[in-house]
């Protein structure tokens, strides 16, 4: 007897003889087993003994990682690959039945390339008589793979995407629907418990969704959500299975696909050993992690009554120009930039010369930007900011010596800036700090370009866990490395920890600063002190009050949730307001008159909406820990999942702002994309693109610009510190 008690046919395959057979004598739970298996410390897993096949066919790969890592890192000329592998479950220790790697990028040029590829590995692992197919999104959402199973004569359960288009068969009659507006009808769900592959036990509520025509034949349409969430959302399983099964089965069998990308990265990283082993022991050793904003509060208390030193100062960089070049590296959105532009005296100023970036995107946040700074900052000075700006692979030599000669053209390079893409050395991504890491090889090409140009000074920004970073397979750290390199190049080297609240920041955000000067301005290691050549605070205890979030964002027009005008009505407060909140006067200073922009927001569930109801001002996901049903592990959560921020405080450090569900003070939503740029000190008239070509582009290529960006207000103030150097 076959699946569901229909009996079914021998089938023959050009490529074998297949059947679906029933395993006799299933177990009570389903066929999961009891028992586990260490296998020496990388895969813990519970044998499977899956009553209707002997064993799984997993597809996994990491295309969507390579693809990420591949946009981040230097656009087109990227060597980033992708692994497809075929991994094999059949009562013993998991195992790779076959794999390929291809350079990210490949595929692209040929048709169903990645599909042909697939499809060739499962020839080459050998499927027995009695396997399944079980592949994620990347598949499941591709009809070319269907058919292909389908012409293998191989069954399947994919997962597929809300917008997948499907066939639905209703006696006679097919109609075409996404699997999103199948799921939104009204179905008979039922509580369900599903084991994964490493023995975790999950309570579901699943329901069958429709009946489907597939190539092979007739499918199921099915959904599993955890913890009673409606909808679409992240926690909501939507699979196709080309058979009929107990949904717990097609549930346990379709989580496969999502089980294996994380398990494999903490194999990956159980291989590499231990992360953050690298103690910097160069000038970088006296600076102390600022992790969270108490323990950095207890850091500034410390050193609260330390008599700051005055440095010497004699104006060497300035001494032979009005203006002076600033060549911006891994430029992102330009608030490094930005902030070298708001800085200017009577009679000198900066002026941005260049700007690097990959990212076609955030290029065209810089064209827009450029031109805006131009007339707002400089009174249409074309001179102000660069002439073109086009995406540019910075790893490459022919960028490196296009930009050295470009350099000499213009009178040099007086400043050079940059922030290299700093994911690998988060202090909330403490997995990736090790030097193999893409991200953290970009370091290297920033001191290419010190070396190639041979600026007065430099200033590197990272985020602070770049201090902790081993370099490669080392135990020395990635600045110790950058600071002997950069000494050996004529530079004196400052590091140092700066929290953009201590600069009119309405946010506590701490951030790594490298700092170089070229020994030729007459400055040695002693020159400035114990605080090093940086502006002292302007703002905390003994000086003026911290700008709050009120301070910042009080005035912007209430919205709603998933609000989506990206210009609507707004009154600049009175003058009066603005010359006693100096931050309004800042950043409102040359917005379009009677409007604000981007005032936009996320449109979050309405289980997500209830959530931010329950939590009171400075209170996050501890406060409503009990609605917290579809998370896996809850203590695992970070403190700053589900903050409400206070009116009456700075904001806490704002990252990817809508995946951290930061909620604002009063109003039952998440912050708007206007009032984070605030938080970070973007003035109105600051746009973020959401598209490359231009046109409106989606919220979260903003929302991601916004939260890599550094602060302008910090960078004006060390423009301005340098101004005297």
């Amino acid at each position: 007897m076959g699946l569901g008690g229909v009996r079914t046919p021998m089938i023959t395959s050009r490529h074998r003889s297949f059947s679906m057979r029933v395993v006799a004598g299933a177990r009570g739970d389903g066929g999961c087993g009891a028992r586990r298996r260490d296998t020496g410390g990388a895969w813990k897993f519970r044998t499977m003994e899956i009553a209707r096949f002997s064993e799984i066919l997993l597809i996994e790969d990491n295309s969507n990682a390579s693809e990420r890592q591949r946009r981040i890192g230097v656009a087109e000329g990227s060597s980033n690959s992708i692994t497809v592998k075929v991994h094999r479950f059949n009562g013993a220790a998991p195992a790779i039945a076959a794999a390929k790697t291809y350079r990210a990028g490949t595929m692209r040029q040929k048709r169903s390339g990645r599909i042909d590829l697939a499809v060739r590995l499962l020839e080459r692992a050998g499927p027995s008589d009695s396997c399944v197919v079980v592949a994620g999104t990347s598949y499941g959402a591709t009809g070319a793979f269907v058919q292909r199973l389908a012409e293998l004569e191989l069954p399947f359960v994919l997962r597929v995407r809300p917008s997948t288009k499907l066939t639905v068969q209703n006696g006679r009659n097919r109609s075409s629907r996404s699997a999103g507006d199948l799921l939104a009808q009204p179905h008979r769900w039922s509580d369900i418990s599903a084991s994964l592959p490493d023995g975790t036990v999950v309570d579901y509520a699943g329901a069958r969704l429709a009946k489907l025509r597939l190539p092979c034949g007739t499918g199921w349409l099915f959904a599993a959500r955890v913890g009673g969430v409606q909808g679409a959302e992240r926690t909501t399983i939507i699979g196709v299975s080309s058979f009929d099964a107990p949904l717990s089965e097609l549930v346990r069998l379709v989580e496969h696909a999502r089980w294996i990308r994380p398990t494999t990265r903490k194999r990956s990283r159980a291989a590499r050993g231990p992360v953050g082993g690298a103690e910097p022991t160069g000038s970088s050793a006296v600076l102390r992690a600022r992790a969270n904003i108490a323990l950095a509060k207890k850091h500034d208390q410390a050193r609260r009554d330390a008599p700051a030193s005055a440095a010497a100062l004699h104006g060497a960089l300035r001494a032979e120009a009005r203006s002076l070049n600033v060549v911006e590296l891994f430029a992102g959105a330009g608030g490094m930039g930005l902030g070298f532009l708001h800085a200017a005296s009577a009679d000198e100023r900066f002026r941005i010369v260049y700007s690097g970036e990959a990212n076609p995107i955030y290029v065209e946040t810089l064209r827009r930007n450029h031109a805006t700074a131009a007339n707002i900052l400089g009174g249409g000075s074309a001179g102000l900011v660069p002439a073109a700006t086009e995406p540019v692979d910075l790893r490459s030599r022919k960028a490196r010596q296009g930009l050295a000669t470009y350099a000499k053209r213009v009178g040099g390079a007086d400043v050079l800036i940059g922030g290299p893409p700093c994911q690998g050395f988060s202090m909330a991504n403490r997995n990736s700090w090790h030097g193999r890491n893409a991200n953290n090889r970009l370091v290297d090409v920033f001191l290419q370009y010190v070396k190639a140009l041979q600026p007065r000074v430099f200033l590197m920004e990272n985020v602070q866990g770049i201090l902790w970073t081993p370099k490669g397979r080392t135990s020395v750290s990635v600045v110790d490395g950058l600071e002997k390199r950069m000494r050996s190049l004529g530079y004196v080297v400052f590091p140092k920890l700066l929290d953009a609240v201590w600069y009119g920041v309405p946010q506590h955000r701490t951030r790594f600063f490298l700092l170089g000067l070229h020994r030729d301005l007459g400055y040695d290691a002693e020159s400035f002190g114990e605080w090093g050549p940086f502006p002292l605070p302007s703002h905390g205890e003994q000086r003026r009050p911290y700008v709050t979030v009120a301070k910042a964002i009080r005035d912007l027009p209430p919205i709603g949730n998933g609000e989506r005008r990206t210009r609507m009505a707004y009154r600049k407060p009175p003058a009066r307001e603005r010359r006693k909140n100096g931050f309004l006067a800042y950043v409102t200073q040359g917005a379009p008159r009677g409007a604000v922009l981007d005032h936009v927001t996320s449109r979050h569930a309405d289980y997500v909406i209830e959530r931010y109801r329950k939590i009171p001002p400075g209170g996050n996901w501890e406060d409503i820990k009990d609605e917290l049903t579809n998370y896996a592990d809850v203590s695992r959560t970070h403190s700053n999942i589900y903050r409400r921020l206070r009116w009456d405080e700075p904001s806490i450090t704002i990252g990817h702002y809508r995946k951290s569900m930061l909620v604002h003070p009063e109003q039952v939503r998440g912050l708007s994309l206007r009032e984070a740029a605030r938080l970070q000190s973007f003035p109105d008239w600051f746009c973020f693109a959401g598209a490359a070509d231009g046109g409106a582009g989606g919220l979260v290529h903003k929302q991601q610009q916004l939260a890599n960006a550094v602060c302008p207000l910090v960078t004006k103030a060390i423009a301005e510190f340098l101004f005297q150097l």
